[in-house]
Parts: C-alpha cells; sequence; structure tokens
C-alpha cells in the first residue's frame, strides 16, 4: 500500500512541475490565435491525468493503450507549437513581377 501511494505522490510531482513548465511555455510561446494555446493547455491537462492514472494489479499498465495515449498527445502538442509558430511568422513578402 505505501508503495502505491509514494509512486502516486511522485507521479503527481512530476505532473505539478509539467504543469508549471508548460504553462511558462505557453505564457512565453503564446499563439496567433488563442485557441491553439487552449487547445495546448488541454493537452497538458491530459497528459497530466493519463500518467496519474492507476490500475488493478491483475491489469498491468493499462494494456499498453494508456503509453500510446501519451506519446500521441506529445505528437499533438508538437504539432500545435508548430501551428502556433507558423501563425506567429510574419506572412512572406509579395513576389515581385
Amino acid at each position: 500500500m505505501q508503495n502505491t501511494s509514494m509512486k502516486r505522490s511522485a507521479v503527481l510531482v512530476a505532473s505539478a512541475l509539467g504543469l508549471a513548465g508548460a504553462f511558462f511555455a505557453g505564457a512565453a510561446f503564446a499563439a496567433a490565435d488563442p485557441r491553439l494555446s487552449e487547445a495546448n493547455d488541454h493537452v497538458t491537462q491530459a497528459l497530466v491525468l493519463l500518467k496519474a492514472a492507476t490500475n488493478p494489479e491483475s491489469k498491468k499498465e493499462f494494456g499498453g493503450h494508456r503509453d500510446k495515449a501519451v506519446a500521441l498527445l506529445n505528437s499533438a502538442q508538437v504539432e500545435i507549437g508548430k501551428a502556433i509558430t507558423f501563425a506567429n511568422e510574419p506572412p512572406p513578402a509579395p513576389k515581385k513581377k
């Protein structure tokens, strides 16, 4: 019982640190469309919840599905970051004739 409690505490601390890092990164990396930043915040929250989820001992690690969901959400955050970067870039200069 104590081992599970320690694992949960460690996950919660790591999650809190991750959220804090995401908050500060988001503040410095604001999107042209605030919905992109909001979507990134929701993905971060989903990651924290997934990483904190526990499974009964008889079914370890959610059959690998939680890990796959975490990987996909990490990829989504990368793509959202690219969308924010693209949105914040100045438009290309008009072509000269």
